[in-house]
């Protein structure tokens, strides 16, 4: 997947308590996908954090995740609240220099499966 190194990001955090922001605002689920159809119609990526991320998922991660595969949106995870890295599909970081730039490796192509 070819991903414009100038495209728009959204920067989406899950906190552990569920709590979801959207460029550092507060955010709701709603608001979350109004957001992200916008993305998609601007060929944007999503870099996407969850709090306390070795730990169970608050439920509202999987919503998450879910609108960002309904609007086709290719997604880079990260351990880090500043978005400084980089996870790959298997859940460990990626060591690639590139990892803190938008394109492969860092980003994860669009999942169209349902989740696991």
């Amino acid at each position: 997947m070819s991903i414009d190194p100038n495209a728009p990001i959204l920067k989406v955090a899950v906190m552990a308590d569920g709590r979801i922001t959207v460029g550092g605002s507060p955010a709701t689920i709603d608001s979350l996908h109004a957001s992200l159809k916008r993305l998609a119609e601007q060929k944007g990526v999503v870099w996407y954090y969850r709090e306390g991320g070795q730990s169970a998922p608050p439920p509202q991660s999987a919503e998450v995740i879910q609108a960002v595969i309904q609007n086709r949106l290719p997604i880079k995870m990260s351990s880090r609240p500043d978005y400084s890295d980089a996870i790959g599909m298997d859940g460990r970081p990626i060591t690639d220099p590139s990892a803190g730039k938008i394109g492969p490796p860092s980003c994860v192509p669009v999942v169209t499966s349902p989740l696991h």
